[in-house]
């Protein structure tokens, strides 16, 4: 059980169960005894026992009353008191004091009177004897109202015990998920923001809550922002930088023709390494103007594309660099024509990309597959190398801007880890998506969807 919202659950519906329990039980056993002797002489069938042996009183004395009444349980006793002509009580018991006025009451006039005793109702009789003897019994007949609701409770034991677990476990489940769903939507809203989503807030979604929970969501929502913004500062400076690092490199690359114009003898080796170089650094401010500052950085989708002649035309144009590894080309084209709305050439240079890395890092002698497939709405792109592929751990980072895993980390391999991190911001821009996978066979595979057009559109 390691959700809160459970052990928050449970713990106050136990909680509020044994408090239920432990009152019932201490409160019965502890003032009442065992019910099931005392429901003998309540209610009306003591006051039939006690008028039965009023009227043996009247025919044999009050001896016959007294030892009735000596025979009696405790119960009995406590709630019948009788008391001669002379203010006795026959069995030597002190009278509750409000008892007094009720005694008074009774004479040959007034045989019967009601009234209260200890707070509990209490009936009266007046019995005339033999030789002007008389006999004034009082029987109280009813309990107090805090001992009547008392015994309801215990002699409905399991219908209260019923009850109290849907009420307890009503409020519990209540107070639980009340608790609990500001820690839930915290916990959702840490997984969106580690997952890239830096413009979720989650403090409108508990505009209606207070205290430190509250408090937390704003901070969070305030950490997420800084955060957000931090991030969007550093995509700047690495494109003011790109842009002017591009002006002295242009001047570089005239500086490097009008030395290769001059034709000077044992310069031709340096000057080829001074191109490839810049070449090189060309390639990297590329990539990196290409990343988009913002996730707002979006235009619309206003140019098509055929993803079959797109792919066999990349295809072509790479063929030198394949050949350069002797790598051969493995392509199978979908049956029909697959129509993908695009922007300008963004889509050409994500495959491109795709395509580059498959070629880097196969291994002399291998190959490259390339599959495309018709699914109905959208169409599956799936690129193949024969490398070693990357560590499962690892397949999700491949994607992050600037990270290469361990063993591409070398200047022969070249790169700065920005060709995935570009296809995928691209695919996600045409409404599709990207993922990688090793394969059993062969090395990495990146397969990608994306939503085709209907025909006529």
């Amino acid at each position: 059980m390691r959700s809160l919202f459970w052990k928050m659950f449970f713990g106050a519906w136990i909680t509020a169960m044994v408090m239920v329990v432990a009152a019932i039980y201490i409160t019965h056993f502890g003032e009442f005894g065992d019910p099931r002797h005392e429901e003998r002489w309540e209610g009306p069938a003591l006051y039939r026992e006690v008028v039965r042996n009023l009227r043996g009183a009247r025919r044999h004395g009050q001896e016959y009353f007294q030892q009735w009444l000596e025979r009696q349980p405790k119960k009995v006793k406590e709630q019948v008191f009788a008391v001669d002509q002379f203010g006795r009580e026959l069995l030597g018991r002190p009278l509750p004091e409000d008892m007094a006025p009720m005694l008074v009451a009774l004479n040959y006039r007034n045989r019967e009177s009601h009234a209260q005793v200890d707070k509990k109702p209490a009936v009266g009789f007046f019995l005339p004897l033999r030789d002007n003897d008389n006999l004034r019994v009082v029987m109280i007949t009813g309990q107090s109202k805090e001992t009547l609701l008392l015994r309801f409770l215990w002699r409905n034991f399991w219908p209260m015990l019923l009850l109290s677990m849907l009420a307890s476990g009503a409020a519990s489940y209540w107070l639980a998920r009340y608790l609990s769903r500001p820690l839930e939507q915290l916990r959702a809203a840490t997984r969106r923001v580690a997952a890239g989503e830096l413009d979720y807030r989650v403090s409108p979604g508990l505009h209606s809550r207070s205290g430190e929970l509250a408090d937390l969501a704003r901070d969070f929502d305030s950490m997420t922002a800084q955060l957000q913004e931090s991030m969007a500062e550093q995509r700047r400076l690495i494109k003011d930088v790109s842009h002017e690092l591009r002006s002295p490199l242009a001047r570089l690359q005239v500086a490097l023709g009008i030395a290769r114009q001059k034709n000077i003898r044992g310069l031709d080796a340096e000057l080829d390494k001074i191109g490839k170089a810049a070449d090189y650094l060309e390639e990297i401010i590329a990539d990196v103007l290409s990343l988009p500052v913002t996730a707002q950085d979006q235009r619309p989708l206003d140019d098509v594309v055929e993803i079959n002649s797109l792919a066999q035309a990349l295809q072509e144009e790479l063929k030198a660099e394949a050949e350069e590894k002797q790598l051969s080309f493995a392509f199978k084209a979908s049956n029909g024509e697959l129509l993908v709305a695009t922007r300008g050439s963004s889509l050409t240079a994500a495959l491109e990309n795709i395509l580059r890395n498959a070629i880097k890092y196969s291994p002399h002698g291998g190959n490259v597959r390339i599959a495309i497939d018709d699914l109905g709405e959208e169409c599956r792109i799936r690129v193949t190398d024969s490398g070693n592929g990357v560590p499962e751990d690892e397949l999700q980072a491949i994607f992050r801007p600037f990270y290469r895993t361990d063993s591409a980390r070398t200047r022969e391999s070249g790169g700065i880890g920005l060709g995935l991190a570009i296809a995928q911001r691209t695919i996600v821009q045409h409404g599709g998506n990207i993922q990688a996978y090793n394969t059993p066979s062969s090395g990495l595979c990146v397969e990608i969807q994306l939503p085709v057009l209907a025909v006529g559109e």
